[in-house]
């Protein structure tokens, strides 16, 4: 009476006291701590290395730097705070109108995104040193470069995305423990 209209799922889990039989391919015990950072072994393959991080990473490093200058003009500048969200505003919105109408003028080939951006940031910082917070931008970019490149260079790719189709769908996130 108290199982009425209601079904269990089977445990996944094995009940028996017997131990499991291991299967021969997976040696037991031995995992491998995987660790998304690493030193390269070249200097080729660490200018590799940037040159991939920076072009997958690029927005969010970008991202770090803009944080940084933000919060540094936050006490002191707030007109120079407010160029830098205008600008932001109107990349922003460029860049919403390009991915919606990727077959007009703005998204052709013909206009590529670097020819608005590049301007777009002369011009940011342009305004940025004629409204006095140049020290405020050049220490950010002075702090968070060298930051950013060292994270470039430390950082491996492969340690969270699962391209092995047998284990698991592609794409997927694998675990931080492989076995070995």
């Amino acid at each position: 009476m108290s199982n009425c209209g209601v079904t269990q799922r089977p445990s996944s889990t094995v009940s028996s006291s017997t131990p499991p039989m291991e299967t021969p391919h997976e040696p037991k015990g031995k995992s491998k701590l995987v660790f998304p950072f690493g030193l390269p072994p070249t200097p080729e393959a660490a200018a590799t290395r940037i040159i991939k991080n920076l072009s997958r990473l690029g927005l969010f490093y970008l991202l770090v730097l803009w944080v940084g200058l933000s919060i540094s003009l936050v006490p002191e500048r707030k007109f120079s705070l407010l160029l830098l969200m205008g600008m932001t505003i109107i990349v922003n919105q460029y860049l919403i109108i390009v991915r919606l109408m990727p077959n007009s003028i703005c998204g052709n080939k013909a206009v590529d995104k670097m020819l608005v951006l590049v301007p777009v940031a002369i011009v940011t910082i342009v305004g940025l040193i004629l409204t006095d917070a140049a020290i405020h931008l050049f220490a950010t970019l002075g702090i968070g470069t060298p930051v950013i490149l060292v994270h470039a260079v430390f950082w491996r790719d492969g340690g969270f995305i699962n391209e092995e189709a047998s284990a698991s769908a592609p794409g997927e996130l694998t675990p931080l423990v492989d076995n070995v």
